[in-house]
């Protein structure tokens, strides 16, 4: 295992904006600047760019607003530092987004709309300003980007295309006099980068000796990539986020615990707040084995989610159709003792996860910092840790596990224990024996190949049943189990995701949200390191899964919905390699199946129509006095998607400030989610091949194929991202990867179970299920798709 973090160079910082003083320096008149900058300032139409006073506005994103310690984001937040707070949730990440559009804002005449044929710049460097940086990357405007100009916000908006920006990478960006206002004219800078921008003066005071350093250095590595420095009206350099170094790092310190037998030494003191026994860590315990028709008929968990929400016998349809069938299937249930990272008492909503480490950049600037070096340094030493190979060794990160450091005054080092790059190992608050299903063929033990199932949101585990037997009956081994709120993971009858789904996807505390979904990727990678581990420890001898060899025939990773978006994020870190093949072996999966997901989920969901107006309820009624006042009056017996349908109808001249509340939302939250989400860690598939098996239904109300003027959202955008092969009616030959689009006769659910009353995609479903079976078995589909199904 030879990576575990990497401390790269932090962004000098300076968080300017509204700050209120506009007198702290001297700025040149501009009858000393040069003429081309006074030729700048003069035109009618300039960037929107102020450091100082009460109306300081720097476009985002900016290495301004980073902090220069922890190497966090810093922004603005008016004195309200709760997580509820959109600005201080971005400020817990570790960078900028990798994904989302960069807006730029003008003043004056104002700009025109459309494409913005050339003016942009974004070059990708080998390191940031604090270095020695070179270019690394030139992204080409209107291939790897494009620019819309927008008259109604008079902005510029820079949209990725194809491919989000690198992760925990440098960036810098420019904007030249090429780009035309309305009236055709070139755009212009403002007095504050024209400060920054002119030789006229050197400052030595701070910050804007910096500033001026950062701003001259960005526009001389433009000159040396041919852009016309004199012609720049505004640059900047900025650093993206790390993504899925939680992952990766926690199943790094997964498998050194379970290589010397003791999680605990690893999730030690501080790093295990509840003093957790994690002896059983990992292992799997079973606690019965029936007939799959009467397992299903003492399932009083299947009963609680489907049965009783439904209008049919569900359980009677299910027996009858097995017995029809002359299936053969055994169902298994058991516990799976996984680490759980979550607050479960009074604060399950507020709190995310808290780093078990301090953060490597925090304990950094420590022991260059004259005045506690000595101290941090010494306290580092009696822990056992090499300060000479902190930066750089795995075994010396990983003391840092449960370490906890005071600074000479008696306070703690990192007392906010955010969850970043430089400490992505979170406390273990619990260890739960978390519920699972296994479908296997009735008979002796056999080598069965195995899929570990994933459902989607608002469902639970017990849908295998819908499904599982059919995959079962062909020799395979099927295995299920809750993602954390949903089921028999359901705090109780209301903090469940199957009785409000926003108890999961919490609109309230984004950094809860996205670390909901990262404790269901953790369990997935749990559970699959338990399934090792446990056939290791001689633990599944008397169980299905006795001869099982799951060395030369890893797991196949299914999920459907929201469980195929956590599938994808899963699979996509398993299979990074930690450097020792013993290690990998715990985690590697030999296939990926996706069913109806996609990715960059905020702009996805905001597209969804099952979702979409329930998110932008709860967004305006946080935000909209009158939105409040409408509910109040018109909304009592309404749903929550009902009523913000109903006011758009009743105020359509509020919808476009709703709209750019729902984007500057959107901007946030796809911030906080890009290290989990499915679109940005399934680069790390691009760089792990392994077979994959996508498909969409034409027309999905639940995860759309792809959403309008949203780049990244949906199916379609995941899909081609990936090089998958779309199989369609005009194309039925799959290759090792397939990407299979269905017509609008199936539904959302129809790969679990035919959805429609009348069985029209009945034919789908076998067909879907036919292709798992194959694609499970050997990792490719071994024949041509029939047309029937398909768009």
């Amino acid at each position: 295992m030879n990576h575990f973090i990497k401390l790269s160079a932090i962004s000098a910082g300076l968080l300017l904006a509204g700050c209120g003083d506009d007198t702290s320096s001297e700025l040149p008149s501009s009858a000393e600047l040069e003429s081309h900058i006074q030729q700048a300032l003069e035109r009618d139409t300039t960037i929107a760019f102020t450091l100082l006073g009460n109306d300081a506005a720097v476009p985002l994103p900016s290495y301004t607003l980073m902090n220069t310690i922890d190497g966090t984001l810093d922004l603005p937040t008016n004195g309200d530092d709760s997580l509820s707070n959109p600005a201080a949730a971005m400020s817990t990440m570790d960078g900028w987004s990798t994904s989302m559009p960069i807006n730029l804002s003008f003043t004056g005449a104002g700009l025109g709309d459309g494409m913005v044929p050339s003016g942009v710049h974004l070059v990708e460097l080998t390191e940031g300003l604090t270095g020695q940086p070179t270019p690394k990357n030139i992204l080409q405007q209107n291939v790897d980007f494009v620019v819309v100009s927008d008259s109604a916000t008079d902005s510029l908006t820079i949209v990725l295309q194809g491919k989000e920006l690198n992760p925990s990478s440098e960036y810098i960006l420019a904007v030249t006099n090429e780009v035309a206002d309305e009236n055709g004219e070139p755009v212009g800078t403002s007095s504050s980068y024209a400060t920054l921008k002119s030789n006229s003066r050197t400052y030595t005071d701070e910050p804007f000796a910096t500033l001026q350093a950062v701003t001259q250095g960005t526009e001389a590595l433009f000159s040396a990539v041919g852009v016309d420095a004199d012609s720049i009206i505004y640059s900047t350099w900025f650093s993206t986020q790390s993504v899925g170094e939680t992952f990766f790092a926690t199943k790094g310190a997964t498998a050194l615990g379970l290589a010397q037998g003791n999680l605990g030494a690893i999730w030690k003191d501080a790093a295990n707040p509840n003093n957790v026994d994690l002896t059983a860590a990992y292992t799997l315990q079973f606690t019965s084995s029936e007939d799959y028709a009467t397992a299903l008929a003492a399932d009083t968990n299947f009963t609680t989610y489907f049965d009783s929400q439904s209008p049919v016998d569900l359980k009677q349809t299910l027996q009858g159709l097995y017995l029809q069938s002359g299936n053969q299937v055994t169902v298994s249930k058991g516990v799976v003792m996984l680490p759980h990272y979550l607050e479960q008492g009074e604060d399950w909503s507020s709190q995310p996860f808290v780093s078990a480490m301090p953060s490597l950049a925090i304990v950094s600037n420590a022991l260059a910092d004259p005045q506690e070096q000595a101290n941090i340094g010494a306290q580092l030493v009696a822990a056992g840790v090499d300060t000479t190979m902190l930066a750089t060794e795995l075994t010396e990160q990983a003391k840092l596990i449960g370490l906890e450091l005071t600074k000479s005054d008696g306070t703690v080092l990192d007392a906010d224990r955010f969850i970043t790059r430089y400490a992505p190992v979170p406390k273990i608050k619990s260890l739960q024996a978390v519920e699972f299903l296994l479908f296997t063929p009735t008979g002796d033990a056999d080598d069965w190949p195995v899929a570990i199932y994933q459902h989607g949101i608002t469902s639970a585990k017990e849908n295998a049943y819908f499904m599982a037997a059919n995959i079962a009956q062909q020799g395979i081994a099927v295995i299920a189990i809750d993602m954390p709120l949903h089921g028999s993971r359901s705090l109780d009858a209301e903090r469940s995701a199957n009785a409000d789904v926003t108890a999961y996807l919490n609109l309230s505390n984004i950094p809860v949200a996205r670390d909901n979904f990262r404790q269901s990727v953790l369990d997935i990678l749990g559970l699959r390191a338990a399934l090792s581990y446990s056939k290791q420890a001689m633990l599944l001898e008397a169980s299905p899964l006795a001869n099982v060899d799951l060395v030369t025939s890893p797991p196949t990773m299914v999920g459907h919905s929201l469980g195929g978006m956590v599938a994808i994020s899963t699979v996509a870190n398993a299979n990074r390699s930690l450097g020792t093949p013993s290690a990998d072996a715990l985690f590697n999966f030999s296939g990926l199946a996706a069913k109806n997901s996609g990715g960059h989920i905020v702009e996805l969901l905001l597209g969804s129509d099952s979702y979409g107006n329930l998110i932008k309820h709860n967004v305006a009624l946080a935000a909209s006095t009158d939105y409040q006042g409408f509910t109040q009056s018109f909304c009592v017996n309404l749903t929550e998607s009902e009523c913000f349908t109903a006011f758009t109808q009743a105020a359509p001249e509020a919808i476009p400030a709703l709209e750019a509340g729902f984007n500057q939302f959107a901007y946030a939250t796809q911030t906080v989610l890009d290290s989990i989400d499915p679109f940005t860690n399934a680069s790390y598939l691009l760089e792990n091949p392994i077979p994959m098996y996508f498909s969409q239904v034409a027309d999905d109300d639940t995860v759309p194929n792809n959403v309008p003027n949203r780049g990244f959202a949906g199916t379609e955008p995941l899909a081609a991202k990936l090089g998958l092969t779309v199989i369609d009616s005009t194309n039925t030959t799959p290759t090792d990867s397939n990407f299979i689009r269905f017509s609008d006769v199936s539904a959302h659910s129809t790969f679990v179970f035919p959805q429609d009353p009348a069985l029209a995609d009945q034919v789908a479903h076998a067909a879907m299920t036919t292709h798992m079976v194959d694609f499970i078995q050997d990792g490719t589909l071994d024949f041509p798709i029939s047309p029937a199904t398909l768009e």
